[in-house]
């Protein structure tokens, strides 16, 4: 396994996709991947076969989603 820092994950998320963009992730262990697709504007397809992993993934993300962008114009 290796450790992905959310920092490192959103820097090439933003500099090698476009808001919604959708990024695969086969071994999405805890999900900063994803969490970081959330913060961004990409949509986010992971798999995990660690079901303790899939879990931690699961609610990081729906962490992330429940958080407001701060960055995005308010309607």
């Amino acid at each position: 396994a290796t450790q992905k820092p959310l920092k490192i994950m959103t820097w090439l998320i933003v500099n090698y996709t476009n808001p919604g963009d959708t990024i695969f992730d086969p071994f999405m262990g805890s999900g900063t991947t994803g969490v970081a697709c959330v913060q961004l504007g990409r949509n986010f397809i992971g798999c995990e076969i660690d079901p303790q992993y899939y879990a931690i993934a699961e609610r990081r993300i729906r962490d992330a989603q429940a958080q407001p962008n701060l960055f995005e114009a308010q309607p």
